[in-house]
């Protein structure tokens, strides 16, 4: 069969380890197997995994004009990208249920406002009638119960030529002596790597490890730190470590605790779905309810100081390693669930997944312009003034490959604000974009200017009467007016305001990007630009009663002065 894999990241991960095990056998069973990114892939990013490199590498738009016999999606945007594959049948390979990966919803997050929307367009994926193979039983049950489908379920092997308790260590175990290691990658929320690090250090382990994907040479209170680490060399630093404590909060089948179980150590995780699969407490390993920290350190303490529940728990470890299948029994139980889906389920149409992929797009959008119309109803609501949430500026920035990631501040609606972004030295961006986050409503911008954070230089200053069509207004906005100042009407999505070149930095600095804005409500902007007149905008729109109260009273009394010029004595015939 000709297959492709669609692949989010080459990069080093649980998930992707996995998809390159099942990849690179299925290849010497005689497939012939692509992985397809969206974007070109080089070597080093994927050296990582010893075989990797005996696959073919493409992108999703360099296989358009090619035929496969499958397609597999392998995490839950990819399943968009199907409907672009030409292929005979289609799988999703699910290694968790990936709507559990995003945080709670949080109005004054610009990154978690709406995130409740993603990940119901996550959770949609696995509505779409697709054949599925899973790695844990909870998943199957899972999909089965929410979603009535079923799926294979393949679990997971291990690499035991790479994986064995006898082999070379960093360092050497020492009776009396506790080595605990971390494992996972910072700044994840679920896999919660930080809070693990500071309850070893509670428990006082004699000595703490960190194995990471995260690109850091050291983290505090760590004794030595090992990042991006080859498959081959990370038994060495399981052989080295008597604990492997794993407090993630989501996880499928996770493999770190059976690695470090067939190097000969033990491990302590919480109740985290998939961990039945292979972890019995107090057998083989060592359970927590979930954020129940107090436990985790007393636990750690006990082992530190009682020998024998550490050496028992270290051989329930390696008889469960012992019992376990290797990637070549997996593999083949991979290749007969895809025989399987090849003979049970017919030919699928490209175009009904398109139509699917249209469907969850617009579910989505409508979900979002929803949440966008009850905030500019609140907004409405409220007048202008100081309402229950705020906005965000975000600082967008081009080094040569295209915008890249954000920065930003936040912005109270309804009063004027100044905020600042500082743009890292490491970065030198060429290009800048202000984006004043306001989907749906009148943003005031009064001044703008970038500064060396450092040196104090003036990049570009814009303000009140400057020269603002300098700056290139995009997205889904207009200008309703550009000077003296700009005011911009957004209807949908963000204004993104992109800035002139700048001119080449000193080693170092840094850019400041500061920032004056004031959030209109529509109806502030009838008022305005319905030419009611020019007077001071701040008391119309922080104190509208006082205004709206003088407005009246200077008309009265214009009135009546020309009532009283009228009637003057010879105006009307009186002598």
């Amino acid at each position: 069969m000709k297959i492709v894999f669609l692949l989010g990241s080459p990069d080093i991960s649980g998930g992707t380890y996995v998809i390159f095990e099942h990849a690179t056998r299925l290849n010497r069973l005689g497939h012939q197997v692509t992985i397809a990114t969206d974007s070109s892939v080089e070597a080093e990013r994927y050296a990582w995994h010893p075989t990797a490199e005996e696959l073919v590498w493409n992108t999703i738009a360099g296989i358009k004009d090619e035929h496969f016999d499958l397609a597999i999606a392998t995490w839950w945007q990819s399943v968009s990208q199907l409907a672009g594959i030409a292929s005979r049948k289609y799988l999703y390979f699910i290694q968790s249920i990936e709507s559990r990966f995003f945080e709670a919803r949080n109005e004054e997050d610009p990154g978690l406002r709406d995130v409740d929307i993603l990940s119901r367009w996550c959770e949609n994926t696995y509505r779409i009638n697709l054949p599925v193979i899973t790695e844990a039983r909870w998943i199957q049950n899972y999909l089965l119960e929410h979603h009535n489908r079923p799926s294979y379920l393949v679990r997971n092997g291990i690499r035991k030529e790479i994986y064995y308790e006898d082999g070379p260590a960093i360092a050497v175990r020492r009776a009396g002596f506790l080595r605990v290691l971390v494992e996972g990658p910072l700044g994840v929320f679920f896999k919660n790597v930080e809070k693990t690090i500071e309850l070893c250090r509670q428990a006082g382990v004699d000595e703490l490890w960190l194995l990471t994907s995260s690109a850091v040479e050291k983290y505090p209170g760590v004794d030595r730190c090992f990042s991006r680490v080859p498959i081959q060399k990370t038994a060495e630093i399981y052989r080295s470590c008597d604990v492997l404590v794993k407090l993630s909060y989501v996880e499928g089948m996770f493999g770190p605790p059976l690695e470090m179980f067939h190097c000969g150590g033990t491990a302590i995780v919480y109740d985290v779905t998939g961990h039945d699969e292979y972890i019995r407490h107090d057998e083989n390993s060592l359970v927590v309810e979930r954020d129940n920290e107090a436990q985790v350190v007393d636990w750690l303490e006990k082992l530190k100081n009682d020998a024998v529940l550490l050496d028992r728990l270290k051989s329930g470890a390696g008889a469960t390693a012992a019992a376990w299948p290797d990637w070549e029994v997996a593999a083949g139980q991979f290749h007969q669930a895809i025989a399987a889906c090849d003979r049970d389920f017919p030919d699928m149409s490209a175009k009904f997944l398109t139509e699917n992929s249209v469907f969850m797009l617009e579910a989505r959008d409508n979900g979002l312009q929803a949440r966008e119309l009850a905030r500019m109803a609140e907004r409405e609501r409220h007048g202008g003034g100081a309402i229950p949430f705020a906005n965000h500026i975000q600082v967008y920035w081009d080094c040569g490959r295209g915008m890249e990631a954000v920065l930003t501040d936040r912005y109270q609606s309804g009063a004027w604000c100044r905020c600042r972004v500082v743009v890292p030295a490491e970065l030198a961006p060429k290009v800048l974009r202000v984006d004043p986050s306001v989907r749906m409503g009148v943003v005031e911008i009064r001044a703008l200017k970038v500064t060396g954070a450092r040196s104090g230089t003036v990049f570009a200053h814009w303000q009140e009467g400057g020269p603002w069509h300098e700056l290139a207004v995009t997205g889904t906005a207009c200008a309703l007016r550009m000077s003296p100042y700009p005011v911009l009407e957004a209807y949908g999505e963000d204004p993104q305001l992109f800035l002139p070149q700048l001119p080449d930095l000193a080693d170092g600095e840094q850019l400041s990007i500061e920032i004056e804005v004031r959030e209109w409500s529509f109806g502030q902007a009838l008022v305005f630009f319905g030419g009611i007149g020019r007077e001071s905008s701040l008391e119309r729109w922080h104190s509208p009663v006082a205004w709206l109260r003088r407005k009246v009273t200077t008309k009265i009394k214009a009135l009546a002065q020309k009532l009283r010029q009228a009637i003057r004595p010879g105006r009307l015939g009186v002598k």
